[in-house]
């Protein structure tokens, strides 16, 4: 027994060594295999592998130190591309790590040319990366830093792809304590700034990620004042979950400073900061959907390095949320680039804004947009803020926590008098705010005063809407401290308010915008006699809207929409791809699939007699608004009586628009082989009821109801009657209540069921 025992014991320790040495990691399949990708950059770095290099994770690695992959020519390594992504499975690359440079995962000193892919087959999100770290040292997920951070101007990482992962750290965004610094991908760390470990790191792309549970998604440092980062995209990307909680995002979604020609495009940003409101605590943060050049709003005063020809298009940014005395800001374009005298040009456009709020107190606020210039130069390429569309409500301040003292603006204009040819065009602002102080005001737009220099730039063609008569809400104020030394009610008072160079919004409105408010997944479409349509002015180079981040359909033409959509009554707003029926009995069940959907409020089902008859509605299947993934339905049609069918949808889109799907095949309901009699229903009922029968064969039927004497009450069918389902209604409104007999009899088939009325 003793030799037995030692045996398995052997056998255990030798399959633990076993699986404790797996090689999960295949480098050039048939070249080399390794443990982790710590192991496998190793070797790279070492010069093993050169050239074209492939990395498959083929299982799963738990990383005891970061992977670091140098930069080709930095000692032995030599490879000219690498190309990492999941085999035959989802895979998990994780570790608890820590430290501003030791504490990533991944980390990229200095590597070019290097794609890490999480598709399999070209779909799907089949590779996490996963930093397990819950303290508050910083950490990171992935880290694109020089060679040697604390050098002077080395070789960034330039010409990389980060797609399709799913990325997070460990430490829940939702304590109440001290949060780690934790980050999803950074090129620079929010430590760091704009440092020496911020410079070149060029041309990348960070797209298609799912990123939850840190501090920061995405940040991206630039280098100094005479060597800013070029050419960096960030598109396609889910920063934070479906719900504030343990993996909601704790400080900014996306974060850049320091960038020239930054593209930050079709992201979707969602539920950044904190929704639970407790009275007197006061270590929360300023919270941003998407910083350009700064992340904290209520210290904008004072820009960071933008940089210049930066675009900020088609983002959908939902639930920035600060309870406890900070900001939150959906955009800020903290805009300097002194370099450039002053020439900025940066873009923020065709982005939706849904739900900004914050409890603050001086000097923090809640902004929609929050716009602030560094440069007092007047140029001829200034930055631009147009179709967007912002929709700002509710209480600031629910009880418990403290009162707010600041007013929340839907687009804010800050910093210095003079700007850079600021245009402020042909956005929709929703802002319907109220706070539990009543003597403040909240407010549609801002500006520092009423000499504010628009230059050749200007502020025309925007919606300022919020319901009347809220006592709270105004539409323009006047101010570089809060709450505003000046404040306009409506529309008519805020044109005339510029001097310089002359009034401004002649050609906005107020008005009601008639949103589609869907929280998700594309919420503020326009419906249909919105104001919106044909009242905004073209702006040169916004050819399209937010539209174009899935399927370029809409074009802005010659009389644009004002906001992110423009959205047309020519478009169909559901493509469906499939629409079958199935007969069981007298049922029909009717299955659709829509491949994407657009405004989609719902289908009416309609049937008419395949022989004759009108069409009418039988039912009603609620839609699912706007998405771009397939969507199956199903509706059972109950009860029909022998014959044939046609069937149609009648999709209904929430502008009231519709359009019909017709069934290409007819639907027929056949003889049945045997006759039965069903139980009535409702069943007990009051005073009418339905009793379904079969009849296989023509021939006289007789259906008779009986009281509990055996007394015949009333003849529900006496006729001839032929092969076929058939369903009477019987109103026993005449009856006392009680339970009573119905029995059907034809040709020799006799048969009894009980029912009871009850009154």
């Amino acid at each position: 027994m003793k030799k037995i025992n030692l045996i398995f014991s052997f056998i255990f320790l030798f399959c633990f060594a076993l699986e404790s040495n797996s090689q999960n990691v295949n480098v050039n399949p048939g070249a080399g295999s390794y443990p982790t990708l710590k192991d496998a950059f190793d070797a790279i770095n070492a010069g093993t592998h050169t050239g074209a290099v492939t990395i498959d994770i083929v299982g799963n690695t738990t990383e005891t130190a970061t992977a670091v992959l140098n930069s080709s020519g930095t000692g032995l390594a030599s490879y000219t591309s690498i190309l990492m992504t999941p085999s035959g499975a989802p895979r998990i690359i994780e570790g608890t790590l820590s430290g501003a440079t030791t504490g990533s995962i991944i980390r990229f000193a200095g590597a070019d040319n290097v794609t890490i892919d999480g598709r399999i087959a070209g779909t799907g999100r089949n590779l996490t990366v996963r930093n397990n770290n819950s303290t508050t040292t910083t950490s990171a997920a992935i880290f694109l830093s020089t060679v040697i951070p604390s050098a002077g101007d080395t070789n960034g990482c330039t010409r990389n792809i980060i797609r399709n992962l799913e990325i997070s750290c460990n430490s829940p965004q939702n304590l109440l304590t001290t949060l780690a610094l934790t980050m999803g991908i950074t090129s620079g760390l929010a430590t760091t700034g704009l440092g020496s470990a911020a410079r070149n790191n060029d041309d990348n792309q960070y797209l298609d990620n799912n990123i939850v549970k840190v501090r920061y998604g995405i940040f991206l440092g630039g280098g100094v004042a005479n060597n800013l980062n070029d050419n960096n995209v960030i598109a396609g990307n889910t920063i934070g979950p479906a719900a504030f909680g343990a993996d909601q995002i704790g400080k900014a979604g996306i974060y850049v400073n320091g960038q020239n020609n930054c593209r930050i495009s079709c992201n979707f940003i969602q539920n950044v900061g904190r929704d639970d409101n407790v009275l007197g605590l006061t270590n929360g943060a300023d919270r941003c959907g998407i910083g350009l050049g700064q992340e904290n709003w209520s210290t904008s005063t004072n820009t960071t390095l933008t940089g210049t020809n930066n675009v900020v298009n088609g983002n959908i940014i939902m639930n920035i949320v600060e309870t406890r005395q900070f900001s939150s800001a959906g955009i800020i374009c903290a805009s300097s680039a002194p370099v450039n005298g002053g020439v900025t040009n940066n873009l923020i456009s065709n982005n939706v804004i849904y739900t900004v709020k914050a409890n603050g107190t001086s000097p923090d606020q809640a902004v929609g947009i929050g716009y602030t210039g560094g440069t007092a130069t007047i140029n001829a390429n200034g930055d631009r803020i147009v179709y967007n569309s912002i929709y700002m409500t509710g209480l600031m301040d629910p009880a418990p926590g403290d009162v707010s003292t600041q007013n929340s603006v839907g687009i804010k204009i800050h910093g210095l008098a003079a700007s850079s040819n600021l245009t402020v065009m042909n956005n929709s602002i929703y802002s319907d705010v109220t706070s539990t102080n009543p003597a403040l005001l909240h407010y549609c737009i801002s500006a520092p005063s009423s000499t504010y220099n628009w230059g050749t730039g200007g502020c025309n063609n925007n919606d300022y809407y919020f319901v009347t008569p809220t006592v709270q809400m105004r539409t323009g104020g006047l101010g570089t401290t809060t709450p505003f030394a000046s404040s306009y009610a409506t529309l008519a008072l805020w044109q005339p308010v510029f001097t310089v160079p002359g009034a401004q919004d002649g050609a906005s409105i107020q008005a009601d915008p008639l949103y589609t408010l869907l929280p998700t997944p594309y919420p503020l479409i326009p419906m249909a006699l919105s104001p919106l349509f044909t009242a905004a002015a073209p702006i040169p180079g916004v050819n399209f809207d937010i539209y174009e981040c899935s399927d370029p359909l809409s074009v802005r033409g010659a009389t644009p929409t004002i906001g992110a959509w423009e959205y047309s009554e020519t478009l169909l707003p559901v493509e469906l791809s499939s629409f079958i029926s199935n007969v069981t009995g007298t049922d029909v069940t009717l299955n659709w699939t829509t491949a994407s959907e657009l405004n989609n409020s719902g289908f009416d089902i309609e049937r008419k007699n395949a022989e004759s008859g009108n069409w009418s509605k039988v039912g009603n299947v609620t839609g699912n608004g706007t998405v771009s993934t397939p969507q199956n339905y199903s509706f059972t049609d109950r009860g029909l009586t022998t014959g044939k069918y046609n069937y149609r949808l009648k999709q209904i889109d929430f502008n009231g628009n519709f359009e019909y799907f017709n069934l290409s095949n007819e639907v027929g309901i056949g003889i049945p082989e045997n006759y039965s009699l069903s139980q009535n229903y409702p069943n007990p009922f009051n005073p009418s009821t339905k009793i379904s029968y079969e009849l296989p064969m023509d021939g006289m039927v007789s259906l008779r109801l009986f009281d509990m004497a055996g007394r015949e009450v009333a003849s529900i069918v006496n006729e001839v009657q032929n092969a076929g389902y058939y369903t009477v209604n019987f109103n026993a409104s005449s009856l006392s209540s009680g339970v009573y007999f119905y029995t059907i009899s034809s040709n020799n088939f006799i048969a009894t069921k009980k029912l009871m009325l009850v009154k």
